[in-house]
């Protein structure tokens, strides 16, 4: 894949995210007075999950992401597993299943490269 195909599909996975992320906080900030509270605290930690999306897209999309050395990328990629194991372990019951497919995942993907890193 051509690099401006890689950050076009970066940007259109940026841009949902945060659209996702706005609609989510002002129904939250609207209806925070009805409605499950376990319903409203599994929105945040989800909302916490696309934040940090947001983030990583935003440094891959500047650049960023590629002048991390090793030990920052092993480092940060250990914190996001650890990070999304716990969030896995306590919401298991209530994530979509698509999303829960998509995180483990993802989380399998974490820890190849978080071996990758500490073996190379």
């Amino acid at each position: 894949m051509e690099n401006s195909e890689k950050k076009e599909r970066q940007s259109d996975n940026l841009v949902n995210i945060v659209e996702n992320h706005t609609r989510t906080k002002r129904h939250l900030e609207q209806y925070s007075h009805i409605g499950d509270k376990e319903n409203k605290d599994n929105a945040r930690k989800i909302q916490g999950i696309r934040e940090e999306q947001i983030v990583d897209l935003k440094e891959k999309i500047n650049g960023k992401d590629d002048i991390q050395g090793p030990q920052e990328q092993l480092k940060n990629l250990q914190e996001k597993y650890e990070s999304t194991k716990g969030y896995i372990k306590n919401n298991k019951d209530s994530i979509d299943p698509q999303m829960l497919k998509n995180m483990e995942n993802k989380q399998e993907n974490r820890k190849n490269q978080i071996d990758n890193l500490k073996n190379g």
